[in-house]
């Protein structure tokens, strides 16, 4: 254990002190304040939990969760957080990785009521998301508008359209997804709005989540 202190917001044994511990596994771990935001566990186990015959009950986080099962000796009670609130509490770990989908990201947003405009020689990456009709060479045909430019996508990734999984055409039954893309230019080039153009050609929806400056850190 080094002498330097690793502040960071919430309480002993939440994600975030766990996210500061693997990027500084020597130093000591400082709560700033606690953080009454809730991940959203129950939701991102929704699959899993349906398989057991419980009851749910919303905590404002896992730890909170973790403290008044071991305060309460409650024996007949389970809880999903991190390893570390299950160390601190004295609690037995039945299951890791207990989430629907692995792995499993939380990604924080920045938002703001105007937009930041990018410089024009500024290195910047934009996120959108969009939706397809299934049919033959329709994803091809919606990343050819970024090739076509020479943009370059960073991530793409589909989950099912939640509000509506499945359509009929005919006597098929068609899954709907939806997709995210990160690509390497700004809203101000003229790539990128020729491109966007190109995709709602063929998208059945568009949206630009947002438009922020790529990160030089190596993680």
């Amino acid at each position: 254990m080094c002498d330097v202190c690793v502040a960071y917001q919430g309480s002993p044994g939440t994600v975030i002190e766990a996210f500061v511990l693997k990027a500084f596994p020597e130093c000591t771990t400082v709560p700033l304040q606690r953080s009454e935001a809730a991940l959203e566990y129950l939701a991102q186990c929704e699959h899993s939990i349906s398989g057991l015959s419980v009851s749910k009950k919303n905590v404002d986080h896992g730890v909170v969760g973790a403290e008044i099962i071991s305060k309460q000796n409650l024996r007949d009670s389970g809880v999903i957080c991190s390893a570390r609130a299950a160390e601190l509490y004295g609690l037995n770990i039945l299951e890791c990785n207990f989430q629907d989908e692995s792995p499993n990201v939380t990604r924080y947003l920045v938002l703001a009521k105007t937009a930041n405009l990018p410089k024009e020689h500024d290195q910047y990456k934009t996120s959108v998301v969009f939706g397809l009709e299934e049919g033959p060479g329709a994803l091809c045909k919606a990343l050819g508008s970024f090739w076509k430019r020479g943009i370059n996508l960073t991530k793409i990734e589909s989950r099912p359209n939640r509000g509506k999984p499945m359509r009929i055409r005919g006597t098929e039954k068609l899954f709907n997804y939806i997709f995210y893309v990160d690509f390497e230019a700004s809203m101000t080039d003229v790539r990128a709005q020729n491109a966007l153009k190109g995709l709602e050609e063929v998208a059945s929806f568009l949206r630009v989540l947002g438009c922020y400056p790529c990160s030089t850190t190596t993680i």
